[in-house]
């Protein structure tokens, strides 16, 4: 146990080392030495802080493995994207000058002007700074800037602390999955945590969804330790919702959300009397009323924004409205953001090269969760413990009406719908590593079902895209078309249904 604590000190200081060397050739600075120092010294931190987080949690070794995969990874694609951005990107300014987020670029640039000025850091919670409308990653930014790297502006350094606070999640999530599942699917959910695509991608990026990733992660785990530390289970979910409100208040009021009624339903429902239980699912339906009564007009009008923003900024999506026709238009939109991004499109579609790998890249991570997710759905039924088919339940419930909002805000945007869906990735995470082992330990053919209605209807869809760029092939209507791949996934599901009754009896009759 010894040597592999020194092994890992030694990998961490490597690691520290390595960073501060990128950072000090790619992103200098006024001085390398003092690029090269502050970033080794806070690459090395994080990295002794994830193995104490580790070795706390009672990690093995492939949970060590996951989080160092996670941490590294996202910090070296995002010095990549760094690197590579201004001269492959696009001719923009946020391209040029290393960024993949208008968003990141706005608020770090916003950080960077502030740490230079007389004014004090917390002057990011004022409204003057609408590139950050909650303060706090901003105000985390310009801390970064003003006291570690005056001499010049290093964004390469908050990739670090977005990288750390992602990776730091993964432990927690891990414990928590083991603790009230099994290891089978918390090894499987951490790696689906690790290495789903639009989380590299955002937590490559100055972005905020990282950090709240990281932290509702410990939320998560505040959850489930509630019956072995009360004490452990309140600071996590405190502390974690705390910090979460300076990030974003609006995704923590969700995410708060999500933790209460878990905790519930988990902790407290069974233990209460019948006259309590009542009482508790009639002031659950209130609050949920409640809350879509006080929100409704903020999200149908951000909607309608953002759905004419899109409209209007996409000749593509004007051109598929008038396919589908003005009474679809706003499912339409809604629809298409569920898709984002786009699998087919983004394999057709002409671009540049990076930024066209970077779509489907992200794309294909969508892809798969989406059948893992739905298995899960359809497999979670038969649970014989009826307070985990509860909770299950409850997770779908929260991921599928999580996922419409996000759609729904977004307006079908490719960048700002998966980002605010990924908001969720814990419970996405969970639900698909839970499905992917019980599909291998019940040996269930739902998801290469689903696959495969998948595969086709990409496969359409590829064909039809190229068609409309290219001149490709003979393109089909857009209606018939819909149609029939319908028509075909019914008889896939059906066919399939039909198979597993058919086996059952088999099954039944031969014992």
């Amino acid at each position: 146990m010894k040597n592999q604590s020194k092994k890992i000190a030694f990998i961490n200081i490597i690691g520290g080392l390595i960073s501060g060397f990128l950072v000090a050739v790619i992103n200098p600075g006024t001085s390398p030495i003092i690029g090269f120092l502050t970033a080794g010294v806070i690459t090395t931190a994080c990295l002794f802080l994830l193995q104490f987080i580790i070795r706390k949690l009672n990690g093995n070794r492939q949970l060590t493995m996951a989080v160092f995969i996670a941490f590294f990874l996202r910090l070296l694609i995002g010095i990549l994207l760094f690197a590579l951005l201004p001269s492959f990107g696009y001719d923009e300014p946020y391209n040029n000058t290393g960024y993949l987020y208008l968003d990141a670029y706005r608020r770090d640039t916003d950080a960077w002007q502030l740490a230079q000025s007389d004014a004090p850091i917390t002057a990011a919670f004022q409204e003057e700074f609408s590139t950050d409308q909650y303060g706090g990653l901003l105000t985390l930014s310009a801390g970064v800037y003003r006291y570690l790297s005056p001499d010049g502006h290093r964004p390469l350094l908050i990739l670090i602390l977005t990288s750390f606070f992602y990776a730091a999640g993964l432990p927690f999530f891990w414990n928590a999955v083991r603790h009230r599942w099994n290891e089978k699917t918390a090894n499987a959910s951490t790696w689906i945590y690790a290495l789903y695509p639009e989380s590299i991608i955002l937590g490559a990026s100055q972005m905020r969804e990282p950090i709240l990733i990281g932290l509702s992660a410990i939320a998560f785990w505040g959850v489930t330790v509630w019956d072995r530390s009360k004490k452990n289970s309140l600071l996590a979910i405190i502390i974690s919702l705390t910090v979460m409100v300076f990030i974003s208040s609006k995704a923590t009021v969700a995410i708060l959300a999500a933790i209460a009624l878990w905790f519930w339903l988990d902790h407290l429902l069974e233990k209460s009397s019948k006259l309590i239980r009542i009482l508790s699912w009639v002031f659950l339906i209130v609050m949920i009323c409640a809350a879509v009564l006080l929100s409704w007009n903020w999200l149908v009008d951000s909607s309608k924004w953002d759905l004419y923003l899109m409209e209007s900024a996409s000749g593509r999506i004007q051109w598929e409205l008038e396919l589908v026709g003005e009474q679809y238009r706003v499912p339409f939109i809604i629809t298409y953001g569920l898709a984002q991004p786009v699998l087919p499109a983004t394999i057709v579609y002409p671009g540049i090269p990076l930024t066209r790998a970077i779509a489907v890249f992200r794309a294909v991570g969508w892809y798969l969760l989406i059948p893992l997710m739905v298995t899960g759905f359809l497999l979670f039924w038969k649970q014989p413990d009826k307070k985990n088919k509860r909770i299950m339940l409850l997770f779908f419930v929260l991921i599928i009406t999580w996922t419409l909002i996000s759609s729904a805000r977004a307006g079908g945007d490719q960048w700002d719908n998966p980002r605010y869906r990924s908001i969720f990735l814990i419970w996405m995470a969970f639900t698909a590593g839970w499905a992917w082992v019980e599909t291998i330990t019940k040996h269930s053919f739902w998801l290469w079902r689903l696959l495969l209605v998948e595969i086709i209807y990409t496969s359409f869809f590829i064909q039809w895209y190229l068609s409309r760029y290219y001149g490709i092939f003979k393109r089909m209507n857009f209606w018939p078309m819909i149609k029939l791949l319908l028509a075909i996934g019914v008889v896939i599901i059906a066919g399939g249904l039909v198979f597993d009754v058919g086996a059952a009896k088999f099954k039944e009759k031969n014992q």
